[in-house]
């Protein structure tokens, strides 16, 4: 799968999730409130209905010969059947009035308008009421083959604490399922449209990122491919967030590799072109001792004519010693040469210190932006908590304007107004919960995005130290060359020293040989002499065709590192 696919896999999957968990936490909580503030306006209706029959009608409840229900001798309770029917119309609720658990007042008929009088309650709500004196509801009532929800209020004997009946409230089930279905539903429209805007809120942003990403990872590719001649888009770099200071670093770290790698490049052709300048010298002065030596071993072979080739022997030596001075010119030239080369390898080690400290900075930049990242994500928690506040305060408003429409419903005509003041308050509680879940759900998927920002940066800080590993292992290659640069100064020092003692042989040998006519035991001995040095100095000269050839080498080699780059 795709970096694009994982991120909106990563920032879909939680939001679906919350959305699923949240409608299904407020559905239940929804219906459990409406439950509730259904009992407390059904409890507040039957308080309402035992203080009409007990305000202005003094005197004990009482049941005449006839089996009717008095309160006091002005109200008959069993003939109040217009009292529970305005009850009924106005709120949709069936009022009963028991004597005892008997009904002797209700607005419950059967289906061919008979009322239920006579007909007794049952023994939970007779045990529950009558014995302890304690209110019963429940939502799930079997009554007439129609399920209710009831409220039971008991009724006490005046100026006794005597329980003599009870006041029945109860309304279908359907009309209440009705209302927690329709709040279901806008919760569900309201959650999935929610859902929906996000999606593709977070399917732009993170298209957005991940072509930009895309662009700067190709950018990336091209150095680590040795393409020095990157340009970043002229988008990317006028971006204020991470993405634009990658690109932005992406510009700078390439002008420091193509100075390097130039300035690398320009040396190491000259030193390439000094060492084979150098190796030739020690070839043609090796071819010099070559002859020398095969001279020496003439002589040594005819000391019997060394009197007559006196003259040819000691211009030959002449000879031998102007070759040696052009020798010894060549040598200190060379040693010149070697010191360049040796301060031109210090300053590329210079460059590869200050481009090391170059990423270093670009290091310590991104670890500041992933430090500032994570101080938003803080600051999004705070903001969180603040909106789950508001969604607090939007659920306590609705309870109180739900609440406020039930004592209007009571009211009757005289509370419309205040019903409408109620319906507004409810319109404004559900926008401002509304408005809270988008809220958390936008903060949320800030958090997201930082969290993802921070661990893209981790990503480039790891390139970061990849490319520092490599600008190390170039650092070495440059000390083994200043190392061979070093070694071959020493061999200079040594040829030049030699060289020095071979001019001082030289004029001990032109003197041997201007008196080889008499001294021709000597003579054979100094040539002897002659021929262990040159001897050495062959060997000398060896070692310095090596240290040539060597010194090629490590510029080829050094060619070879940077010839990856592209410049």
């Amino acid at each position: 799968m795709k970096l694009k696919g994982k991120i909106l896999l990563i920032s879909l999957l939680p939001l679906i999730a919350l959305g699923t968990i949240l409608l299904l936490v407020s559905a239940d909580r929804i219906a459990n409130g409406i439950y509730d503030e259904a009992y407390v306006g059904m409890n507040a209706t039957t308080l309402a209905v035992r203080d009409i029959f007990e305000t202005g009608n003094e005197g004990q409840y009482h049941v005449d010969e006839k089996g009717d229900l008095w309160k006091g001798d002005t109200l008959n309770i069993s003939q109040a059947t217009d009292i529970v029917d305005n009850i009924k119309e106005n709120t949709g609720m069936d009022v009963t009035v028991f004597w005892g658990d008997t009904r002797i007042l209700t607005s419950l008929v059967d289906d061919s308008g008979k009322r239920q009088i006579g007909t007794t309650a049952s023994e939970t709500v007779s045990r529950q009421v009558l014995e302890k004196g304690e209110p019963f509801y429940d939502r799930n009532v079997d009554i007439l083959g129609t399920e209710y929800i009831v409220y039971y209020t008991p009724v006490y004997q005046e100026g006794s604490s005597e329980i003599v009946g009870m006041v029945f409230l109860g309304t279908p089930q359907e009309t209440v399922s009705a209302i927690i279905n329709k709040a279901r539903m806008q919760m569900f429209f309201i959650i999935t449209a929610v859902v929906i805007l996000v999606a593709i809120i977070t399917y732009l942003i993170v298209g957005n990122i991940v072509r930009a990403l895309k662009r700067n990872m190709g950018l990336l590719a091209e150095l680590t491919e040795g393409s020095l001649n990157v340009e970043v888009d002229k988008a990317t770099l006028e971006r204020k967030d991470e993405i634009g200071d990658v690109g932005r670093s992406i510009v700078k770290l390439s002008e420091y590799l193509r100075t390097t790698v130039v300035t690398i490049m320009e040396r190491s052709d000259k030193l390439s072109e000094d060492s084979l300048r150098m190796e030739k010298l020690a070839d043609s002065v090796e071819c010099a001792m070559k002859e020398v030596q095969e001279s020496a071993r003439q002589m040594a072979t005819s000391t019997t004519g060394q009197a007559e080739d006196a003259t040819a022997a000691s211009q030959n030596v002449t000879d031998m010693g102007e070759m040696i001075g052009d020798n010894g010119a060549e040598v200190v030239r060379i040693n010149g040469i070697s010191m360049n080369v040796k301060n031109i390898s210090n300053d590329a080690m210079g460059q590869l210190d200050v481009l090391n400290q170059a990423m270093g900075h670009v290091r310590e930049a991104i670890s500041f932006l992933s430090k500032q990242t994570q101080m938003t994500n803080e600051s999004v928690t705070k903001i969180s908590e603040s909106a789950e506040l508001i969604t607090r305060i939007a659920s306590q408003t609705n309870l109180l304007s739900l609440n406020a429409s039930i004592e209007a419903a009571r009211a009757g005509e005289h509370g419309k107004g205040f019903a409408v003041v109620a319906q507004e308050i409810q319109q404004l509680s559900e926008q401002s919960n509304s408005a809270a879940d988008e809220i958390s759900a936008l903060l949320s998927e800030l958090n997201r995005n930082s969290s993802q920002t921070i661990k893209r940066m981790d990503e480039v800080l790891v390139v970061l130290e990849e490319q520092e590993k490599d600008i190390k292992r170039t650092g070495e290659i440059f000390q083994g060359v200043t190392s061979g640069i070093n070694d071959t100064v020493s061999g200079m020092n040594d040829i030049m020293e030699k060289t020095n003692k071979l001019e001082e042989l030289r004029t001990n040998t032109v003197a041997v040989v201007q008196n080889s006519a008499a001294l021709a035991e000597e003579n054979s001995a100094s040539i002897e002499e002659v021929l262990a040095l040159v001897e050495t100095v062959y060997k000398n000269l060896g070692d310095i065709a090596e240290n040539a050839k060597s010194l090629n080498q490590l510029s080829k080699d050094m060619k070879e590192s940077v010839h990856v780059f592209k410049v």
